[in-house]
């Protein structure tokens, strides 16, 4: 959806309090045409929290003005309230009313997730801006292909319209076709390099696409542009958190002046707790929270995880068998499963539930160890047998590993790639330089540079004469600011070992020129 942000107070909520304040600290009414004013231009620099607040002053002091109750709606629109917005719709009645009112009136129906009543507002609109709208709702009933042919429909008529390519972009990532959803993505921040809708779609992409650090790029400069947007914070910081970035996450949330209605930031918050370690207040935030959050599966597992933490397994349990058995091809749900009830003294139960892992070629060391675990605490003869599995990994295991780290780095999919040099180096001694250093080097790509560097350290460690090795180290340094003494050293000779090596060389002329 475009412009999907937090809904907010109602605005009649807000126009009382903001004229009572204005009167207790002014001592006299405040002017209704300055407010409005104040509100376009906040409006017009995506200050959509400050206009709100704006609007509801000027309005009450103006009630009937078209112009301003019109703008209120796109201002709703603009946050995500579809409910706001089609109360202020409403209320133009008779009044004079915008060339695009049907459209206005598609978009909050659509954010109110009523997609078939958007369709009846569109009627027969063949504008671009209509198709867009038309194809949205298609999506929203589970119609790919009517989705596809509205989107196209308006491209054809026009084909740098930066909100359409966004959505159809969109629709691509969807389809799994990361290769087009690019191409589209790109060409929607060709086409306006602003708009929210395409920055958004271009940290999708690029998340899917595995390069994070250019997500996180584009997450922040959505945010910065439209403050308060939710879908900004949410990309971003979930991110920050897969990436283990726990000050920047906390940073990034306190900092957030927008508002939601379900549970979004609510689950942020737990999940920085429990990044902190802090089981007690992630278990209390989504308890506080537990009605808006029911329905999705990722706070329900955090809260499992959080009350296996804090001693209280069996509810663990409860709330993650049911889940496990809609999808029993969770690695997530079979493993938290399987902790909770180890937790809870089933040991005989934990190794029904963690059984797969002994069949798969592919399992993860920390999950067959969890089986492992489980199987003599239960008296179970294989324990052993598990055991082994998990100290000396199958070879096919390692083979998809080493495939896909080398796959992920030649795509620069960085986050692919962590992922991959972590099974490595879970699946052997942790030893091999090429791996330390291709790990430091895919860390450092994400922005993670404090991990890069004791990647890098390591694997200068092991081989402290490759050249490769020096490289990555001597640049990391570099960039850090950390040692720039030794970075040009590592630099130096790095380029000696290797003169053919063009980066090398690269890296030492961008050190000593800096």
């Amino acid at each position: 959806m475009n412009r999907i942000a937090p809904p907010t107070l109602a605005p009649s909520t807000l126009a009382l309090s903001v004229l009572a304040l204005a009167l207790a600290a002014g001592g006299c009414s405040p002017d209704p045409k300055a407010l409005a004013d104040k509100a376009r231009a906040e409006f017009a620099a995506n200050q959509y929290l400050a206009a709100q607040t704006d609007l509801a002053a000027a309005l009450a002091a103006n009630p009937g003005d078209a112009g301003l109750i019109e703008l209120q709606a796109r201002n709703a629109l603009a946050m995500g309230d579809g409910i706001a917005a089609g109360a202020s719709l409403e209320r133009l009645g008779s009044l004079r009313k915008p060339a695009d009112f049907h459209r206005l009136l598609a978009e909050a129906a659509l954010l109110r997730g009523q997609a078939q009543d958007a369709l009846a507002a569109l009627g027969d609109d063949k504008s671009a801006a209509g198709q867009r709208l038309r194809g949205l709702a298609l999506l929203a009933q589970g119609d790919k292909p009517g989705a596809l042919a509205a989107f196209q429909a308006g491209l054809a008529a026009e084909p740098r319209n930066a909100p359409l390519l966004a959505s159809l972009s969109r629709l691509k990532l969807l389809e799994g076709d990361t290769a087009e959803a690019r191409r589209l993505a790109d060409s929607a921040l060709a086409a306006d390099g602003n708009l929210l809708d395409a920055l958004l779609v271009d940290a999708q992409v690029a998340t899917a696409e595995g390069r994070l650090g250019n997500a996180l790029a584009s997450y922040a400069k959505a945010g910065k542009g439209y403050p308060g947007n939710l879908p900004a914070l949410t990309g971003q910081a979930g991110i920050l958190g897969d990436l283990g970035r726990t000050d920047e996450l906390a940073a990034l949330l306190s900092a957030f002046q927008g508002q939601s209605t379900d549970g979004t930031l609510a689950y942020l918050k737990a999940r920085l707790a429990s990044a902190k370690g802090d089981w007690n207040a992630a278990r209390d935030i989504l308890q506080a929270n537990e009605d808006k959050l029911k329905d999705r599966d990722d706070a329900n597992v955090l809260y499992a995880q959080a009350l296996t933490q804090i001693g209280q397994p069996e509810q663990a349990r409860a709330r993650l068998a049911p889940m496990l058995a809609r999808h029993p091809e969770s690695v997530v749900l079979r493993r938290e499963l399987g902790k909770a009830q180890l937790a809870g003294n089933d040991a005989a139960g934990a190794v029904q539930t963690l059984m797969p892992f002994a069949q798969s070629k592919s399992a993860a060391p920390d999950d067959l160890r969890l089986l492992a675990k489980a199987a003599e605490a239960a008296g179970d003869p294989n324990a052993a047998f598990f055991a082994a599995r998990a100290r000396y990994p199958s070879p096919q295991s390692l083979g998809q590993a080493l495939s896909a780290a080398d796959t992920a780095m030649k795509a620069s999919n960085w986050g692919n790639a962590i992922l991959a040099y972590d099974q490595i180096l879970a699946l052997t001694d942790g030893r091999s330089a090429l791996v330390l250093n291709n790990m430091a080097w895919a860390q450092a790509q994400v922005g993670n540079t404090d991990k890069a560097l004791q990647f890098a350290q390591r694997a200068i460690q092991v081989a402290p004469e490759d050249p490769s090795v020096m490289d990555t180290l001597g640049w990391l340094l570099f960039q850090s600011g950390s040692n720039k003494n030794r970075a040009l050293d590592l630099l130096r000779r790095a380029a000696q070992k290797a003169p053919q090596n063009q980066t090398i060389a690269k890296h030492l002329a961008q050190a000593q020129g800096g």
